[in-house]
């Protein structure tokens, strides 16, 4: 069977330290209080959040032959998401991550290696595979060095030109490079692109998401979802624009994956024939869930408990869009 919804891009593992002070490296030795292993990277962490909310998922990354890619595969096969199409490396490292987070939940730094995914192309990507799928996902834009750029454009344009929607996140890490170059050759076949109000800055050189609509819009992007952390998300189909508000959240755990944890719901949402609207609401939830976690994927539950979770809450959602979750 083929997936509904196929993310392209990292498969890595985080190793979540807590409680890291943003001053850590001020101490010969900082004691921490515990160390959480779990599978990460922006592709993985969209398809296993897809594939527990109830969508069919498969997943194109590329581990080493090692103890983490041996997790990272595991991990996507205990969540039954179809990899038979993801590459092995026996020569290069899987991509791994340390993430120090504060008692707030925030990170206060992280030391990444890229491993495998330096050397992630299109030769990696089996074109009549993905052209089967309803949705392909780009999750790591800006973390792939050699897919990246005029790679992901090709892969877009087939998808395009075989009628499959297609999406796009970025992680961009603040590099000496042009930020735009690693999405402006994807960007006329996106139908909906996904960055944080950090990253669109930082492509665009804008501030404000009406900056970033009047930017993006030339491209030819169909749909601009731009996150907004704890103030929610902003949202235009380039015709009309609106800012979804989040949930409250009384105590934040973890952050990390949150990003991603959206961008699975909003998508899920989409291949169910959900407005944008409702699928930012659902997107929404399904982030302030999984923020009340320490891992990139553990706070995210079923489609029917975050239903049950936004019933739960149904004030924080705008009153014209309450009908799809009351019911």
């Amino acid at each position: 069977m083929m997936p509904d919804i196929l993310a392209i891009g990292m498969g890595m593992v985080d190793i979540a330290i807590k409680p890291i002070p943003a001053n850590m490296f001020d101490y010969d030795v900082y004691l921490f209080d515990s160390a959480t292993t779990t599978t990460g990277g922006d592709a993985l962490n969209c398809a296993i959040d897809c594939s527990k909310l109830g969508v069919d998922t498969g997943c194109i990354f590329k581990t080493g032959k090692d103890i983490y890619g041996r997790l990272v595969r595991e991990t996507s096969e205990k969540y039954g998401i179809d990899i038979s199409r993801a590459k092995e490396d026996p020569e290069m490292p899987t991509t791994m991550a340390v993430l120090c987070i504060e008692n707030s939940g925030e990170r206060s730094g992280c030391a990444h290696t890229r491993g495998v995914n330096k050397n992630f192309t299109i030769d990696d990507i089996d074109l009549d595979y993905v052209k089967q799928a309803k949705i392909v996902h780009y999750g790591s834009a800006g973390l792939a060095p050699k897919l990246d750029g005029e790679g992901i454009g090709q892969v877009f344009k087939a998808c395009k030109e075989a009628g499959v929607v297609t999406a796009m996140d970025v992680c961009v890490l603040n590099h000496d490079d042009v930020a735009l170059d690693y999405v402006k050759y994807a960007l006329p076949y996106t139908d909906y692109f996904l960055p944080s109000d950090n990253e669109a800055a930082e492509i665009s050189g804008k501030q404000t998401c009406e900056e970033f609509e009047a930017f993006y819009k030339p491209f030819g992007i169909k749909n601009l979802i731009v996150k907004l952390g704890a103030k929610g998300v902003f949202v235009t189909d380039f015709k009309e624009r609106r800012t979804i508000p989040t949930f409250h959240v009384d105590q934040v755990r973890d952050v990390t994956g949150c990003g991603d944890s959206f961008c699975a719901a909003f998508l899920s949402a989409i291949s169910w024939g959900w407005s944008i609207w409702e699928a930012a609401v659902f997107g929404n939830a399904v982030g302030s869930m999984n923020c009340q976690a320490v891992g990139a994927t553990l706070g995210v539950k079923s489609r029917e408990e975050t239903m049950a979770y936004i019933r739960a809450h149904i004030e924080d959602v705008p009153e014209d869009l309450r009908a799809r979750f009351e019911a």
